[in-house]
C-alpha cells in the first residue's frame, strides 16, 4: 500500500502548459486563454491538444480524453495516478512515453542535462532470465518457457544508486515493459505497444492488455498456433493499435481484455473506432483476466484434466 500523501488541489495547480515546455513540448498554436499541441502521447499531426490556461485543464479532440495535469502524466508516461501525482510532487525527471514528434528534442535536452536520479538506466540486456524469474514465470504464472522465452529478455538496470533485476517484454519503439517476481511494475520509456508477427496464416489479429495474458494463450495454444497479436502494455495505448490496424487495413481482432471497467472501456474504443471485435473474455467471465483464468486451469490439471475449452484451449 502507498502510504505517501500527496497535496491533491496542489498537484492540479501547477500549469499544464510549464509542465509542457519543462518537457520540450511547445504549443503548435497559440490563442487568447489557450493553445493547442500535438499530443505527445500518440501521432498527431492536427495538434488536436487543446490546453485552456485558465481553468489548467487538457482536451485531445482526436480522442475525447481529457482532464487535469494528472490525467496528462498518466497518458504521456503510462502510469496510475499515484505515481503521476509522485512524479509532479517530487520534480521528477520527465521521461515522455513520445511519439517521434517529440523524441529528438528530449533525446538532445537529456544529453546536455545530468541524468536524474530516478531515471532507470539500464546495465545489461540479455537473452537468459535468471532462474528465480523463471521460477516465477513456471510456477506463478503457468508459462511454458520452451514456447514463452524468445519473446522475453533479462533488464538489468539501475535507478538511485541501487540496482535491479526484472522480466522485460520489448515493445516497438524500443522500450521495454518491466516485471519482478513480486508486484513490481514499470516500463523503460519509450512506452509503446507490442507487435507479435504471429504463426497462424489467415488468422484475425489478437489483442491482450499485457504481455502475461499473450504468454498465457501462448503457452495455452502453442507458437504454432498463435496468430499476429497486438499488446498494449497499457489500455491507454489503445489508440496506438487503432491507428496501427487502421494502418494495415485491418478490420476485426479477437481481444483478450481484462473483465474490469478498463478492459470494457478499451474494448468500446475498439468497435468505436470502426473495428469488428469478438470478445474473447466470455471464456473467463468468472476471472480478472486471461491469466488468471490459465492459472486455475492448469492448477486443475494436477488432480483431473477437464474438458477442452472451446475458443481458448487447444
Amino acid at each position: 500500500m502507498n502510504n505517501e500523501y500527496y497535496d491533491l488541489q496542489h498537484i492540479k495547480a501547477i500549469p499544464i502548459a510549464d509542465y509542457l515546455h519543462a518537457c520540450g513540448i511547445e504549443p503548435a498554436k497559440r490563442y487568447n486563454g489557450y493553445a493547442l499541441y500535438h499530443a505527445p502521447y500518440r501521432k498527431d499531426a492536427n495538434a488536436s491538444l487543446k490546453v485552456d490556461f485558465r481553468q489548467n485543464l487538457w482536451h485531445d479532440y482526436g480522442t475525447s480524453q481529457g482532464g487535469s495535469i494528472i490525467d496528462l502524466v498518466m497518458q504521456m508516461q503510462g502510469s496510475s495516478a499515484y505515481e503521476a501525482m509522485a512524479h509532479l510532487t517530487e520534480g521528477k525527471a520527465i521521461t515522455l512515453a513520445s511519439s517521434s514528434f517529440h523524441r529528438e528534442t528530449h533525446t538532445e535536452q537529456i544529453r546536455g542535462e545530468q541524468r536524474p536520479s530516478n531515471v532507470r538506466r539500464i546495465l545489461f540486456i540479455s537473452e537468459e532470465l535468471p532462474q528465480y524469474l523463471q521460477n516465477y514465470l513456471r510456477e506463478v504464472r503457468r508459462i511454458n518457457l520452451a514456447v514463452a522465452s524468445s519473446y522475453l529478455r533479462h533488464i538489468h538496470y539501475e535507478v538511485g544508486g541501487r540496482e535491479y533485476s526484472t522480466i522485460g517484454f520489448p515493445n516497438r519503439a524500443g522500450g521495454y515493459e518491466l516485471r519482478d517476481d513480486k508486484t513490481f511494475k514499470g516500463t523503460i520509456d519509450p512506452k509503446d505497444i507490442s507487435l507479435i508477427a504471429g504463426e497462424a496464416n489467415n488468422a484475425p489479429h489478437c489483442i491482450f492488455e499485457g504481455f502475461m495474458d499473450f504468454l498465457s494463450l501462448l503457452t495455452m495454444k502453442g507458437k504454432e498456433a498463435i496468430s499476429p497479436s497486438i499488446v498494449l502494455n497499457s489500455v491507454s495505448n489503445i489508440h496506438r493499435a487503432v491507428a496501427y490496424l487502421h494502418e494495415k487495413g485491418l478490420d476485426s481482432v479477437q481481444a483478450f481484455f481484462d473483465n474490469d471497467q478498463a478492459g470494457r472501456q478499451a474494448l468500446h474504443s475498439l468497435q468505436s473506432a470502426g473495428i469488428n471485435v469478438e470478445d474473447m473474455s466470455r471464456h473467463y467471465s468468472r476471472y480478472k483476466d486471461l491469466n488468471e483464468y490459465h492459472v486455475a486451469q492448469r492448477t486443475e490439471l494436477k488432480q483431473v484434466i477437464p474438458p477442452r475449452t472451446r475458443g481458448l484451449g487447444r
